[in-house]
C-alpha cells in the first residue's frame, strides 16, 4: 500500500513510541505507589514493635520493675503521712485542741447544716444550740484557730458569723510583741488589725492571735498571719491584712468553745 493510500504510516514509530512511554510512565506511578503503601505499612507495625521492645527492654532492666515498684510505695507512705498528721491535727487530745500558746477545753463538737452562697462569706449554721449549753458570742474554732463565733443561737441549732465578716469583732494581739489589737472581718476572705499605729511594730509574717478581754475566745488561740501592710494618712495609722489561719472553705472538725473568758 503506497503511503497515498494511507498517509498515516509514516507517523506509525512515532505513536509506538509514544504509546510505549505511556506505558512506562503508567508502571512508574504505580511502583511508586506501590512502594508508599509498603513504607505505610513498615512504619504501622514498625513503630509499636520498637514501642513495645523499648518497654520490655526496660522492664528487663535489673531492678527495673524494683525500683518502680519503690516509687510508687514512697508515694503511698507520703500520702499516708499526710493523712496521718491532718487527722491527728483535727481531733482533739483528751478533749483538748493544742495551740502554741493554749491548751483549749470544754469544747463541744458541731457539724455544718448549711451555707446559703448568698451569704458566703458572712457566715453558716450549725447543729448546736442552747440544748447542748452552748451560748451567745461563743467562739467557734477548729484544730487550726478561730472560724467565726455564734450569733443567734436556737434550741438545735445556731448560726456562726465567720471571721471574714465586718461584724466579726475581737480582741487579739500579735505573739512576738504582745501588742493588742482589735481583729474585724475583710468581708471578704481574711481580716483587718483595727487600732495599730503607725509607729508599731508589725511585720509581715506575725502570728495574730485572740487577745484578753474577748467574750468569745480565751487568750492565745491563733487567728492569722500578717499578710501585707501599709502605712496610711502620712504614717499615722497603719494598715494590716490578716490571712487566717483556719481554711474557712473548709468547714470541718468544728467546734463551739462553752468556757468562760479570762486573761
Amino acid at each position: 500500500m503506497s503511503e497515498r493510500a494511507n498517509p498515516l504510516r509514516r507517523w506509525w514509530p512515532l505513536l509506538g513510541a509514544a504509546a510505549l512511554g505511556l506505558s512506562a510512565w503508567g508502571g512508574l506511578r504505580v511502583l511508586n505507589r506501590a512502594q508508599r503503601y509498603a513504607r505505610g505499612a513498615v512504619q504501622a507495625v514498625a513503630v509499636p514493635l520498637a514501642s513495645g521492645l523499648r518497654s520490655a527492654v526496660a522492664a528487663s532492666q535489673p531492678g527495673g520493675e524494683t525500683a518502680l515498684l519503690r516509687q510508687q510505695v514512697a508515694l503511698l507512705r507520703l500520702e499516708n503521712a499526710s493523712l496521718r498528721e491532718a487527722l491527728e491535727r483535727e481531733a482533739p487530745r483528751d478533749g483538748h485542741l493544742v495551740f502554741p500558746d493554749q491548751r483549749l477545753g470544754k469544747l463541744e463538737p458541731c457539724a455544718l447544716l448549711f451555707r446559703d452562697p448568698a451569704t458566703w462569706f458572712k457566715g453558716f449554721s450549725v447543729d448546736v444550740g442552747s440544748d447542748d449549753a452552748v451560748r451567745d458570742e461563743a467562739g467557734v474554732l477548729n484544730a487550726y484557730g478561730v472560724v467565726g463565733k455564734l450569733v443567734g443561737v436556737g434550741a438545735h441549732s445556731s448560726e456562726v458569723l465567720l471571721l471574714s465578716d465586718p461584724s466579726c469583732r475581737f480582741s487579739a494581739r500579735l505573739a512576738r510583741t504582745g501588742l493588742q489589737c482589735v481583729v474585724s472581718g475583710d468581708g471578704r476572705h481574711g481580716c483587718l488589725l483595727e487600732y495599730l499605729g503607725g509607729q508599731d511594730d508589725v511585720r509581715v509574717g506575725d502570728l495574730v492571735e485572740t487577745g484578753p478581754g474577748s467574750r468569745s475566745f480565751p487568750s492565745g488561740v491563733p487567728v492569722g498571719k500578717v499578710l501585707r501592710l501599709a502605712r496610711l494618712e502620712e504614717g499615722l495609722r497603719l494598715q494590716v491584712e490578716v490571712e487566717p489561719a483556719a481554711p474557712l472553705d473548709q468547714l470541718s472538725g468544728l467546734y463551739v468553745w462553752q468556757g468562760e473568758p479570762r486573761p
